[in-house]
């Protein structure tokens, strides 16, 4: 398993100290700290809080301790996003699906290959939410 969130903030810190479960104070790297002035704490769900009591933000924060923003949250265990489909590709299906429906139309069945296909052109389109 890798770094966590707070894990990762944590090791660029300075005077890091534990208040509580899950809570900490340390110095804020966005400001020339002697005492610590920054709490840090961790959500249910891994998110990194951070606040300076001496006013620095929490873009300043991130930044002079050499993370993004990003870096505060947990990676996300979810599938990467498909992109979309090619206009060319949108045609394709609904050419199969003319095609199927031409077929259709001039009383002609589908052979089990062709059906299958062009129930597949219907789903994609469908899922698409587009016009066959």
């Amino acid at each position: 398993m890798g770094v966590t969130s707070i894990e990762k903030l944590l090791s660029t810190l300075d005077k890091v100290k534990l208040v509580k479960a899950g809570r900490w104070i340390a110095c804020c790297p966005a400001h020339h700290d002697r005492t610590p002035s920054l709490s840090i704490s961790e959500a249910q769900d891994g998110t990194v809080l951070i606040k300076c009591w001496a006013g620095c933000n929490a873009s300043q924060i991130v930044k002079a301790a050499g993370l993004e923003l990003r870096d505060l949250f947990p990676a996300r265990a979810s599938k990467p996003r498909m992109p979309s489909p090619s206009r060319e590709a949108v045609n394709h299906e609904r050419t199969v699906v003319a095609i199927g429906n031409a077929q259709l139309a001039k009383g002609e069945n589908l052979n089990s290959k062709d059906q299958a296909r062009f129930n597949l052109a219907l789903a994609r389109l469908e899922r698409l939410a587009v016009k066959p």
